[in-house]
């Protein structure tokens, strides 16, 4: 059975957003206890219709904050530790919403309703709060967590990630997130894709992304003519980082691109390369194809610091430019 999770396509917070915070409260109230076991990633993502990445993304985040713990061949578990402890001390605030909901249904209101106001109000103080919030569209887990957070840390905005497939599968809905936002932010190799799903809803910001230095160091410092494969989630990806390599200027090491979605083809590699570099989004697909290896280094790609300073000066304007089109309309 599952637990009472829910999640809604037509409010502007990001499904991820939605789902942990839910998980959470589950916990705070004790509806989840220490040791319970959750759905599987795969179980919870058609019950909830979205897609797996969204709940995986959520569990492992869920698992850093220390809300959950991954037990190899059993699955996820509500964990017993600091965060869930602290977590029921929040349970007080739940006498506070039922007789909030309870004062509302007596003055005929729907649970629905309330609960729609609730968040309402709750999102408008937090966007007071953050004075500014953005939706990042990537295409895999490990870049829309990594990107999130520099975006975050960067330019002082709340960062909502979300999942290029739970765009395409839910365009209207991601529209309507977006109208809400103003900005959406992707990479340069998305850019021309959301922006056609989103149309006019919210203007939307393509940045540039490059191979980290401490990536292109480590190659720098190879032997002439070694043998190295580049691996990524497909060659596509893969054969993309090769050209950056060799834009940056490291031309005398043998790279090969190889994807992880070709297992056969990856072990070829990893047998006749002398080194190994799997991008972090990768990582896990090609731990679980060899298991620990000694070769397999990990590198990852860096928003454009250019691009950053675009986006910072973008939103600042964005206000005004928001209030004229509100105006407008």
């Amino acid at each position: 059975m599952h637990p009472p999770l829910a999640v809604d396509h037509r409010l502007a917070e990001p499904l991820q957003a939605q789902l942990a915070e839910q998980i959470r409260w589950l916990v705070a109230l004790g509806e989840l206890k220490p040791g319970d076991r959750l759905p599987t990633v795969q179980e919870l993502a058609r019950h909830l219709r979205v897609h797996r990445n969204t709940v995986a993304a959520v569990y492992a985040s869920l698992q850093e904050e220390g809300y959950l713990v991954s037990r190899r061949g059993a699955g996820t578990f509500v964990a017993d530790s600091e965060a869930t402890r602290a977590a029921l001390q929040r349970a007080a605030l739940r006498d506070v919403v039922e007789r909030a909901l309870e004062r509302a249904v007596e003055m005929g209101f729907t649970p629905g309703e309330f609960a729609e106001a609730a968040g309402a109000l709750a999102r408008m103080q937090e966007a007071r709060r953050t004075q500014g919030r953005v939706l990042f569209v990537e295409c895999n887990v490990s870049e829309i967590e990594q990107h999130s957070r520099t975006l975050s840390r960067e330019l002082g905005v709340a960062v909502g990630g979300v999942h290029l497939d739970d765009v395409r599968r839910d365009p209207a809905g991601f529209r309507r997130q977006a109208a809400e936002v103003g900005c959406v932010v992707t990479t340069l190799f998305h850019f021309e894709e959301v922006q056609r799903l989103i149309r006019r809803a919210a203007e939307v910001v393509g940045l540039g992304a490059g191979l980290e230095i401490r990536f292109l160091r480590s190659l720098a410092q190879l032997p002439a003519g070694t043998r190295v494969a580049v691996c990524c989630l497909d060659r596509e990806r893969a054969a993309r980082v090769r050209t950056l390599v060799v834009n940056a200027g490291v031309r005398h090491v043998d790279v090969v691109a190889v994807g992880v979605d070709d297992p056969d083809r990856f072990r070829r590699a990893l047998r006749e390369a002398q080194e190994v570099y799997v991008s972090t989004a990768a990582y896990p697909v090609a731990k679980r194809l060899v298991g620990e290896h000694s070769r397999l280094h990990t590198y990852q790609m860096e928003l454009d610091r250019a691009s950053l300073e675009m986006l910072r000066a973008r939103l600042a304007e964005m206000p005004a430019r928001l209030q004229v089109q509100r105006k407008r309309a």
